[in-house]
């Protein structure tokens, strides 16, 4: 049979009933290209695709290093407005948490203050001074503390009080009266205060700095109007050199209030009697005495002993433990 080129040949094969091989009834050979089909053949190499499928791979028998299961981050599930609950949350918790704080420093300035008017002067500082070391500081705690230690006659820690809270509201008059007249109790030598120092100490250390910051933004917003608006150059010229001088007095005034601070120490006698001796030693001879309440000018610290002067070009060491360390009033 003569086969024409392109046409598919189905071959039939013929299965042994005794056992014997398969044979193909026409076997004829394909030509030009022909494609021969088999299914048996094909529903083979199917089975076999199926079975190496099922079957499993060992990586050991390939020399592969086993990878490690990649761990796909669960992504979270947004609910409209659910930050802001916990923003609502937390500010809930900590305005309770800080209502509770004020209630309880409220509770203790009342009993302190009821120990003051008891006329128990002492128990009164005492309670007064706890409020402080839990972080409650606040003016009126200091002044109520330095009049406490007024009236039960320590001249030095009520001036120290006074000072305190003179760094929180200089300008209060009550307190800048007690001041002076605790200043007016004490007796001997004592540095007091000069007039630029009195000058500075109407304000505080950080209302000079804002003064001054607020100062120079003021000159870089002139600055620039007049590099926008060239018409308004002469009319805001005026005021720009003005705001820029205005700017560097108030520099000058924020460095000079942070010098006296950090660097123009006082030391504040609280003892009845403190001897400010040559040199920092125990057996070194007196310069001179100072008393409750007066006030020393640090220059130099070595251990223990602070290296003061009375203002009078009178220089000495006196041991720490019998002066209490204050800035500028």
């Amino acid at each position: 049979m003569r086969t024409q080129p392109g046409a598919r040949v189905r071959v039939k094969v013929a299965i042994n009933p005794g056992g014997g091989s398969a044979r193909a009834a026409s076997t004829p050979p394909a030509q030009n290209g022909q494609n021969v089909a088999v299914k048996d053949v094909a529903a083979a190499r199917g089975a076999t695709a199926r079975g190496a499928s099922r079957s499993p791979l060992r990586t050991a028998s390939f020399n592969r290093v086993p990878r490690a299961p990649v761990l796909v981050p669960a992504l979270p599930v947004r609910v409209p407005g659910a930050n802001l609950l916990w923003l609502v949350m937390v500010l809930l918790v900590l305005l309770a948490q800080a209502r509770g704080e004020a209630a309880d420093a409220t509770a203790a300035f009342d009993a302190a203050n009821r120990l003051y008017a008891e006329g128990r002067f002492l128990e009164a500082a005492a309670a007064y001074e706890q409020i402080l070391q839990s972080g409650q500081a606040s003016a009126a705690v200091y002044f109520n503390l330095g009049n406490a230690h007024f009236k039960a006659g320590q001249m030095g820690r009520a001036i120290a009080a006074y000072r305190q809270a003179g760094r929180i509201a200089p300008r209060d008059p009550d307190l800048r009266a007690n001041l002076q007249f605790a200043r007016n109790q004490v007796q001997g030598p004592t540095v007091r205060p000069g007039r630029w120092e009195q000058w500075l100490g109407r304000l505080s250390l950080d209302e000079w700095a804002a003064l001054g910051a607020f100062a120079l933004w003021l000159t870089f917003a002139l600055m620039i109007a007049r590099q926008l608006q060239p018409s308004l150059g002469r009319s805001l010229r005026s005021w720009t050199l003005t705001a820029g001088m205005v700017t560097a007095g108030l520099t000058v005034c924020a460095m000079l209030a942070y010098r006296s601070d950090s660097q123009h120490r006082m030391a504040i006698v609280i003892s009845p009697e403190a001897a400010v001796r040559q040199s920092p030693l125990e057996g070194a001879p007196n310069t001179f005495t100072a008393r409750d309440g007066a006030e020393l000018r640090v220059l130099d610290q070595k251990d223990d002993w602070l290296q003061v002067t009375d203002g009078t070009r009178r220089v000495g060491w006196v041991k720490e433990s019998a002066v209490v360390l204050s800035g500028r009033s």
